[in-house]
């Protein structure tokens, strides 16, 4: 009942803080485009409004948390014949290969303006951005339309060696390999150079073949190729799911089915932090802080050849110092769950393993990853697809119009007038609590499916709805703070 009466307290202290806030100040956004906003008081909104939830959960009995990721049933047909068909995949994978091939090759002879050859503009606009966004909502598209299946599928498999990789290693590999990548984007002196991202699209390509016929589809796909285990995490928070055999659909809150999978490895939960941390450092690498911390003048940036090291060692930092945190918080809760239980209460203490909670409760980050990489790049997205539809209409740069677009012209003006920057930061604001409101709810149903009585499931969760909240507000920060890189 102590508890239960402190939680009360807070609540309310929330609540007369949240109609007392009238805090505004002016804002920087966009590189360069300053702006009268008040971010401040729509950051401190954010995060009462996730420390909120955080409250009003608490007081729900698990029975109710649990129903609000129970899937729906819906009588639809779910063309089973189309998605359980085999060849269809392969085929659509071989299209996918010949059109990266395309791709590459473009880069390589083509325009070495990143805003005019399709490479830079497919791989970091479309795939990057909009499919990355897109297995949120429609579920694992790039089990379709990756590039090597196919291929792998209808000729590799045959001719492969056979060769497993130790389980023991988990998804160490893939780890390296997405923080690698990450490390491309940010400290490559020029990741959007057309014939540099052509080595580096045909280099992958190459290095994931040979891994598929010295390993085979089923260890390589689950512990070195990072995009594969991305994509399908990702595709966990889709709403939607067709049932094999006919059955219709499913449909339910954003994360259902991510919180239905059950003993979570811990290299697997260690990937889904690094996609969290190396978000969120591509976030910081441009901002006035961190390029003040690298002694770098924001104002009068020297140019991407003089923060490769700084930018490299940071990435590797920033996914450490989240593993750390993480981990001090999931400590910090068995530590104080267990404090008291002594004596006759002895036997009461939770035997909940770190490494399984630490597992369990890593799938709960999933939807800030989604969430920040959907507002990060949302800007970048509204300009850069309007060059990639026009680079559509002239694939080779040869002056071709092939969808008839003689006047088309892209435009920036939205990001001039403080009204529609203000429109777009409300969104990316609100992307970013919805997503922290979602992370809050699946934590909590996979505290309350870990600990037994009500005070335990409260008493652990204080340690991971500070995590959750200070990361409501770094994402909000990110978003409003001044950009110099």
């Amino acid at each position: 009942m102590r508890v239960r009466a402190f939680v009360n307290a807070l609540i309310m202290a929330w609540f007369v803080i949240l109609s007392t806030t009238k805090i505004a100040a002016a804002h920087v956004s966009e590189q360069g485009i300053v702006l009268l906003l008040p971010t401040n008081i729509y950051i401190i909104s954010g995060c009462l409004a996730v420390i909120s939830s955080m409250l009003l959960v608490a007081f729900l009995p698990h029975d109710r948390v649990f129903s609000f990721f129970k899937p729906l049933r819906i009588r639809l047909p779910s063309f089973d014949f189309v998605f359980q068909n085999a060849l269809l995949k392969d085929a659509i994978s071989l299209v996918s290969l010949a059109i990266v091939l395309c791709l590459i090759v473009i880069g390589a002879v083509g325009s070495r303006d990143p805003l005019v050859n399709m490479l830079p503009l497919s791989i970091w606009t479309f795939w990057w951005i909009v499919i990355f966004m897109m297995h949120s909502v429609f579920g694992n598209i790039w089990s379709w339309i990756n590039p090597w299946s196919g291929l792998y599928n209808r000729a590799l498999k045959h001719v492969g060696l056979g060769l497993k990789l130790p389980r023991q290693i988990g998804c160490w590999p893939a780890i390296i390999v997405f923080i690698a990548f990450y490390g491309f984007i940010i400290a490559d002196i020029a990741p959007d150079d057309p014939a540099r991202l052509s080595n580096f699209v045909l280099g992958y390509l190459i290095f994931t073949f040979l891994g598929l016929i010295i390993f085979g589809a089923e260890s390589w796909f689950k512990q070195v190729e990072c995009f594969t285990i991305l994509f399908s995490f990702l595709a966990q928070l889709s709403p939607f799911k067709i049932n094999a055999h006919g059955r219709g659909w499913h449909i339910g809150l954003p994360g259902w089915q991510a919180l239905r999978q059950r003993n979570i490895p811990f290299t697997q939960a260690l990937f889904l932090l690094s996609v969290l941390g190396s978000g969120s450092f591509d976030g910081v690498n441009e901002t006035f802080w961190w390029l003040v911390q690298i002694d770098i003048n924001p104002l009068a940036f020297p140019g991407r050849s003089a923060v490769v090291w700084p930018s490299t060692l940071g990435i590797i930092g920033a996914n450490i110092l989240l593993y750390v945190i993480f981990a001090i918080c999931i400590w910090l809760g068995l530590k104080v769950v267990n404090y008291g239980y002594s004596g006759a209460d002895h036997s009461a203490k939770t035997n909940v393993n770190f490494q399984r909670i630490f597992s369990a409760l890593a799938i709960s980050v999933l939807p800030i990853a989604a969430v920040y990489h959907a507002s990060h790049y949302l800007t970048t997205s509204m300009v850069n697809g309007q060059y990639l539809i026009a680079a559509l209409s002239d694939p080779l740069g040869n002056g071709s119009n092939i969808l008839g677009l003689e006047n088309y012209q892209v435009t920036t003006g939205y990001l001039n007038e403080i009204a529609s920057v203000r429109r777009i930061w409300l969104s990316q604001a609100s992307l970013v609590v919805l997503g922290h409101i979602i992370a809050v709810l699946m934590a909590h149903y996979v505290i309350a499916k870990h600990f037994n009585t009500w005070k335990d499931v409260v008493i652990f969760h204080i340690p991971i709805a500070l995590f959750m909240a200070t990361y409501t507000w770094f994402g909000l920060w990110l978003l409003a703070a001044p950009k110099g890189a």
